[in-house]
């Protein structure tokens, strides 16, 4: 648990916000009293989860984008809106299923990107401004694939052991300075991550 209290954060922002557990975590953080800043991809959802969680009375603000290409816009509404993030949820990411070398390099790529460069963006970006401000938490979302090796899943994996790695590292960086890092390791969760990843239930036959 953060040593700081939740009740002592006026503002998160939480990546993934559309579906699965960036959406869950947008339920529970606003059950909390927290305002909201809801980044996902695909804008109807997203609309839908900021309607939801406005009616528990706090404040949200969708913002649709593709973070791999609209980073720079998200910290641009943050930032005319004058919000201090007091915690960030890196929750997006993608996962794509099969065998590395069927892939077009391209794949891998887009994931590195979303999984590892965007998550360190926004710890860099926000951390910076926490310690300044003496308060803040950031909950990185990682993986059991990231804690030992997950043939078709190779890269996804990798960037989410990258994940794990960083976030305790960072931890340590600046549990002094008031700002706290959780990595949060999840088993297979009930979400479309599977179905939009491209694998099946069962998952291919190790022989």
């Amino acid at each position: 648990m953060m040593k700081n209290n939740l009740t002592d954060y006026k503002w998160a922002l939480v990546t993934g916000a559309s579906s699965g557990i960036g959406e869950e975590f947008a339920y529970q953080l606003s059950k909390r009293g927290m305002n909201l800043v809801l980044v996902g991809r695909d804008k109807g959802r997203l609309d839908e989860v900021a309607s939801r969680v406005s009616q528990l009375g706090v404040e949200a603000v969708p913002v649709a984008a593709d973070l791999t290409k609209g980073l720079d816009e998200v910290i641009r509404i943050i930032s005319e809106r004058k919000i201090d993030i007091d915690l960030l949820i890196n929750s997006a990411g993608i996962g794509i299923y099969g065998d590395f070398i069927e892939k077009d390099i391209s794949k891998p790529h887009e994931m590195i990107e979303i999984n590892v460069k965007v998550l360190t963006d926004l710890a860099y970006i926000f951390s910076k401004k926490m310690v300044e401000r003496g308060k803040g938490g950031i909950i990185n979302v990682s993986s059991i694939a990231g804690l030992f090796p997950v043939p078709y899943y190779a890269v996804y994996g990798a960037t989410k052991a990258y994940v794990y790695s960083f976030s305790l590292a960072l931890w340590a960086e600046l549990r002094d300075k008031n700002v706290q890092v959780l990595c949060l390791v999840p088993g297979k969760t009930k979400t479309r991550f599977s179905e939009r990843a491209g694998s099946n239930v069962g998952g291919k036959k190790m022989e």
